[in-house]
């Protein structure tokens, strides 16, 4: 079946994009929909809106047309309990656990789709394959000559172009997309850059004011995935000069639909990473700016609809995103108060959907964040309540960790309750903390690729350490800190800070 094909393909995105998908616009889509993917992982089983995605395709077409693909964990971990119900037991393409195997799910998944067998696909998608990398490069920068091209004939041939011009948009969410999923996976994003180059230069000669708002929608689409092609080579002033650009580009958009949803949305996420790029630059009179609109917009999306899980969501990531910046500008009360709002509206939310694992790890997240403020003003007693309230979130979420992630992160919030005793009564005995130690050892030793345990370990570790080195005997605390200094060289952490705070100690004794 050569000429057989698989589209239109509907996917709701959570990638850095201008595009929101509400609820109306996936029932939609899964009405009109032939086959139903759900890619199983951790994060899938714990999300509310994929079980709901499930039992919506289910009641409109059956179970026939609900293919799985296990993408992180195994089907334990990984499965939505709407897979499950009623005794299911569904079989899944597995792409984890390597690029070969990734190529051969993708294939039984397109093979089960198209109905052919899969000996079949496998033969044509080899050839495809070949051609379609020998190609990559020619057509990256065939296509970037055709923008180039392109730019100018916007601007001297508007009304004969049109056709021309919407068919070139087009195929930049193409390169920008479907060539990006190609490109990442052998290291090859470069390939991109003379693309991006050339689709900047494209839209910079078109004025706002020119194009409708599919065509705006597109564009903020293109420059969003520039920056994160950028973010993703690390390549932190392109991002920040493409977050930029589609900042402005979804600002026209509200300024022409005030009162949609989508367009209140598209704007928020750009206010947001405009926000974020000036966080990790630690720029904090420009992040709040630009956090305190993605503030509003979240706020005022939750008034519209205060029983909308998505909103109430929003609504609560903004209020902890000013926490964060308000207590960074030396405001604390402010930042405090930030923080209680966020956990009203995420106890709100877990009300709503109380199997929900993210919406408990957000609110650990903000129990965490607030302590640490109350810590950092002197207010130990304070701090070491919502540190109790954070422990015991933490553990009775435990049950449902298949990949030891919270196991681990309780470690380290116990270590942090530790700290803050000792600040109140530094001659607290130690022997709990150095088990919690003990154990976040073995855990690195379980999984020694894990980048982010690894991390976390030498942070959290450190800062116990130079908290509380004088409760520690002399020979053990110098022991103690040499591990942890060879820890951090042996795994290449940037933490040179921390380290020349250990090195203080070690020397100092």
């Amino acid at each position: 079946m050569p000429g057989k094909a698989l589209s239109p393909i509907f996917r709701d995105s959570a990638e850095l994009t201008a595009h929101h998908s509400l609820s109306e616009k996936i029932q939609e889509a899964v009405k009109h929909s032939r086959f139903l993917i759900v890619l199983c992982s951790p994060a899938a089983k714990a999300s509310h809106w994929v079980n709901e995605e499930i039992h919506l395709f289910r009641k409109l077409h059956g179970e026939a047309s609900i293919l799985c693909v296990i993408c992180e964990g195994t089907p334990e971990t990984s499965f939505p309990p709407a897979l499950l119900e009623n005794g299911r037991e569904p079989l899944a393409a597995n792409v984890s656990g390597g690029k070969e195997n990734f190529k051969l799910g993708i294939t039984q998944l397109a093979a089960s789709m198209l109905g052919v067998g899969l000996d079949q696909l496998i033969q044509r998608d080899a050839k495809r394959r070949r051609n379609r990398l020998r190609l990559l490069s020619a057509g990256s920068l065939a296509f970037g000559t055709i923008m180039g091209g392109m730019a100018w004939t916007a601007l001297d041939a508007r009304d004969e172009a049109e056709v021309s011009r919407t068919e070139a948009e087009k195929m930049v969410e193409f390169m920008l997309t479907d060539l990006k999923q190609d490109l990442e996976p052998v290291g090859k994003l470069d390939i991109l850059d003379g693309v991006g180059t050339r689709v900047t230069d494209y839209y910079s000669v078109i004025p706002l004011s020119d194009m409708d708002d599919d065509r705006l929608a597109r564009r903020a689409r293109a420059r969003h995935l520039l920056g994160q092609v950028a973010l993703d080579q690390r390549k932190m002033e392109k991002a920040k000069i493409e977050i930029e650009a589609a900042y402005q580009v979804t600002q026209e958009v509200l300024r022409r639909n005030p009162d949609d949803t989508d367009a209140i949305f598209a704007h928020a996420q750009s206010a947001y990473w405009v926000g974020e790029m000036a966080y990790l630059s630690k720029d904090y009179n420009k992040v709040i700016i630009f956090w305190q609109e993605y503030n509003a917009l979240g706020t005022s999306l939750y008034e519209r609809n205060p029983d909308n899980f998505d909103w109430i969501m929003e609504a609560a990531w903004g209020y902890h995103n000013m926490g964060a910046v308000e207590g960074k500008l030396g405001r604390s009360e402010v930042s405090l108060g930030h923080y209680d709002a966020a956990l009203t509206l995420f106890s709100k939310a877990h009300s709503i959907s109380p199997s929900n694992l993210s919406v408990s790890l957000e609110k650990a997240n903000t129990l965490s964040t607030k302590s640490y403020e109350l810590f950092k003003n002197i207010k130990y007693n304070a701090a070491l309540e919502v540190r109790k309230n954070e422990i015991e979130l933490l553990q009775s979420l435990s049950a449902q960790d298949y990949e030891n992630d919270i196991q681990y992160r309780l470690l380290l919030t116990k270590l942090n309750y530790w700290e803050i005793k000792n600040s109140i009564d530094l001659k607290c005995n130690l022997q709990e903390p150095k088990k919690i130690l003990q154990e976040l050892r073995h855990y690195n030793k379980k999984d020694p690729s894990n980048l982010r345990w690894k991390t976390n370990y030498f942070s959290y570790t450190s800062d116990f350490l130079i908290q509380c080195h004088k409760n520690f005997p002399q020979r053990e605390l110098i022991s103690r800190v040499k591990e942890v200094i060879n820890f951090a060289n042996t795994h290449s952490l940037e933490v040179h800070d921390k380290i020349a705070k250990l090195q203080l100690i070690k020397n100092s004794k």
